[in-house]
């Protein structure tokens, strides 16, 4: 008897953060995220949890998405993705669509690897028993100067990270310049410090001349994130080709038709995809292959406890991303717990099937702003 979808329901949650922070050069109050619960014949569940980025996907998946779906075997991961895309694709090549399918497409995933009573990692292949984490940090804060910066990243070495992540974009490139060999010199040369930029900088020349002179003044940078915006393709591979400190780029893409323009356009060392926007777990899949036949590394962007299993089961994922839970900037572990056990600065699997979330449900139920059910469409 086949296993197939019964229901549909996806809530918008809205986190507010103790205190605001800066990304990039705007301001963060509250984290908004939609989580997706599939119920099948068999009265399994499946979940999955993103960004809306201000987005109505609650209504987006339950009303464009759930209706050419319903009943569709859950086994059945790759058909269901080409019916979600094709019914899509004239309005939802990137952004807001591709949020709502890649929702639907990885809590089909959790529901698979739980049907198989395997982790997902597992099911996708099992290729490591462990991975390294990069924690990311430095977001703007009030009262938050130098001596506090470096107490922040002081922190994450003792608690065992060795691979460390900077925000930037956020104030001017020489404040910025500043921040950076002030937290570099003050870090052992044995952990690695990237940076992040989130887009914000517009000067392609302007930025090489900075990562010039934070090279020149320190024991260098481990990677430039998003140093663009990514519609700048040509900057961007511009200055790729003109650095030797490797380039990050692909957090704001969907679609492996996009990811193969700019990787084939010399944009890339870093392949940073994220399954909750490219396109879910099916797609993300796809461009990691990609990203491997050009021998370039993925890094998928934030949400580890999604991320672990891709990071597990591909050879080209190196290490995957956390974010500091202070004042609430991350909390998907307040949502759905981990799907992983953390121990200086590596992630060890849980071995609970699926993703291994822990839904919180009175945390989920004090947070809901909308829920949308095709039970009650």
């Amino acid at each position: 008897m086949q296993e197939t979808i019964r229901s549909i329901t996806a809530r918008t949650l809205v986190v507010p953060l103790e205190q605001p922070v800066w990304i990039g050069g705007y301001a963060v109050l509250k984290r908004e995220y939609c989580l997706v619960e599939i119920t099948t014949t068999m009265e399994r569940k499946g979940y999955s949890l993103g960004f809306t980025r201000g987005g109505d996907l609650s209504s987006a998946i339950t009303r464009e998405i759930a209706p050419h779906i319903m009943k569709c075997n859950i086994d059945d991961t790759e058909k269901i993705w080409e019916i979600m895309y094709n019914s899509q694709k004239l309005n939802g090549r990137q952004g807001f669509l591709m949020r709502a399918l890649s929702l639907v497409d990885i809590a089909l995933w959790d529901l698979k690897a739980k049907k198989a009573g395997l982790p997902l990692h597992t099911l996708l292949g099992g290729y490591r028993e462990s991975i390294q984490l990069l924690m990311a940090g430095g977001y703007y804060a009030e009262n938050k100067g130098l001596d506090q910066l470096c107490e922040e990243f002081t922190g994450y070495v003792e608690q065992g990270f060795k691979h460390l992540k900077l925000m930037v974009g956020g104030v001017s490139m020489e404040e910025d310049l500043e921040r950076f060999i002030a937290l570099r010199k003050c870090l052992p040369d044995s952990i690695s410090l990237g940076i992040d930029a989130n887009g914000a900088w517009q000067d392609v020349k302007a930025v090489k001349r900075w990562i010039e002179k934070a090279e020149s003044a320190t024991s260098g940078i481990s990677f430039v994130e998003e140093p663009l915006p990514p519609e700048q393709m040509e900057a961007i591979s511009w200055l790729r080709n003109n650095l030797s400190v490797p380039i990050a780029v692909g957090e704001f893409l969907a679609g492996r038709w996009t990811f193969k323009q700019y990787i084939s356009s010399g944009c890339m060392d870093i392949v940073r995809a994220d399954a909750t926007l490219c396109g879910g777990i099916t797609e993300w899949r796809r461009i990691a292959a990609l990203a491997d036949s050009y021998n370039l590394s993925s890094f998928p962007h934030y949400f580890s406890s999604i991320h672990f299993h891709l990071g597990m089961a591909f050879p080209g994922c190196k290490m995957i991303e956390v974010v500091s839970k202070e004042n609430r900037n991350s909390s998907f572990h307040l949502i759905a717990g981990a799907s992983y056990e953390l121990r200086d600065g590596v992630a060890y699997p849980n071995h609970l099937p699926g993703l291994g979330l822990t839904i919180d449900s009175l945390f989920v139920e004090a947070h809901t702003a909308k829920l949308v059910s095709t039970d009650s469409c």
